[in-house]
């Protein structure tokens, strides 16, 4: 990483790459947009490539700045625990609690267990994160986060599972898009459509589950590569370059150009969210917040 460049060029790009706005990003990182705009240029320079297309039309991702988001997010999370991790040893007492998010689900749908948490251990920082399941599992393994919320099917052995919520997939399509009119799609209808699919690597075992269901269907797509952020993701479909099944809750992240429109032969087919966690984990406060989340429910 070049010298000059900071997290705050960082954080910056990822506002931008969220929101696809610069005025809405400057909003968010309560800055005006020309400074803004001024660190996105200058990242750009010491780059030596640009991150996004500009056009009379808005701003999107190029796929140099598709190919930094994930990236750009692990520094900013590595970043992150180097802070804690000082901090953490500084202190005589308490700790840091780490808590994972599978990124599938919209945040809202979560157990609000943050208040209670910090009442019941005020001496311990709760600490959070949004992966793909898959990397939340791994960090669970490996002893790096306590506790997660992932999605369902994952594959978890040797973990203990709390199933906490079901919620169906849905359709995200562009507003223009002919089925749009329709309140509720069929399979069917989406046979000649491209859809934007998440890689197998990413998670065998929800990836699976989903083959064996348009296998028994007969639903045989045309799948095209699902980038790593749902926010680039419902870019890409209000640009009409594809569509998208998504989990329900999603439809809080509200995208102009992009509609939501319910399955009608889906009943066998949904996305879980799990409370994950190993019974090796000795952190003194494991067992209090399962008790927080069981209570959440």
């Amino acid at each position: 990483m070049s010298a000059h460049i900071d997290l705050r060029q960082f954080r910056y790009f990822l506002a931008v790459a969220e929101t696809l706005h610069f005025g809405r990003a400057a909003e968010r990182l309560h800055i005006s947009q020309p400074p803004l705009s001024r660190q996105i240029r200058q990242l750009e320079e010491q780059l030596g490539v640009d991150l996004f297309v500009r056009s009379k039309a808005g701003v999107a991702l190029s796929k140099a700045g598709m190919a930094f988001v994930p990236e750009v997010r692990r520094a900013l999370d590595q970043a992150e625990k180097a802070v804690l991790s000082a901090r953490s040893a500084g202190r005589q007492e308490g700790g840091n609690f780490v808590v994972g998010y599978t990124t599938v689900f919209d945040r809202s749908v979560f157990p609000d267990f943050s208040k209670a948490f910090r009442c019941r251990f005020p001496e311990w920082r709760l600490i959070s994160r949004g992966k793909h399941s898959i990397s939340l599992i791994r960090d669970i393994r490996n002893g790096d986060m306590d506790a997660a919320f992932i999605a369902l099917h994952t594959n978890v052995e040797n973990l203990t599972v709390i199933k906490v919520r079901e919620e169906p997939l849905v359709v995200a399509l562009p507003t223009r898009h002919p089925l749009a009119k329709k309140r509720k799609i069929s399979f069917a209808d989406l046979r000649s459509e491209r859809l934007f699919w998440f890689e197998r690597r990413l998670n065998p075992g929800f990836y699976d589950y989903c083959e064996a269901f348009f296998e028994k269907i007969g639903f045989k797509p045309d799948k095209i590569p699902e980038p790593p952020d749902h926010h680039i993701l419902l870019g890409l479909i209000s640009e009409g370059q594809g569509i998208a099944l998504i989990a329900a809750s999603m439809q809080n992240v509200k995208r102009k150009g992009v509609v939501f429109r319910a399955l009608k032969d889906a009943s066998d087919l949904s996305m879980g969210i799990a409370l994950t966690y190993s019974e090796l984990n000795k952190s003194p406060v494991l067992n209090g917040f399962i008790k927080l989340i069981r209570a959440s429910g």
